[in-house]
């Protein structure tokens, strides 16, 4: 059975173990390839419809924890599951 875990079930980033892993595996990029990240992001938006539910999580888990250059961001899992929601018929 798969895990039904919600993403707002998912721990907060600050605690310190999720911080530390998050910091040890974070893909950071220098400023000139922002336009590959952006458009590698976007290719996933354009197929969320067709990841199964467990790849969604996943996902939904490491855009809480990945590196920006805006580091921190109020309310980013709220955000987060607010633009996914804004676009249901391109993100299913």
């Amino acid at each position: 059975m798969p895990d039904t875990k919600s993403f707002s079930d998912a721990k907060p980033f600050s605690e310190t173990e999720t911080f530390k892993n998050a910091q040890k595996k974070a893909f950071k990029y220098p400023s000139e390839e922002e336009t590959l990240v952006r458009r590698l992001g976007s290719a996933v938006l354009a197929v969320w419809s067709s990841l199964p539910e467990e790849a969604r999580e996943r996902v939904r888990a490491e855009a809480l924890t990945a590196w920006d250059r805006e580091y921190h961001v109020p309310n980013l899992e709220k955000k987060l599951e607010t633009f996914i929601k804004r676009y249901p018929i391109r993100l299913g």
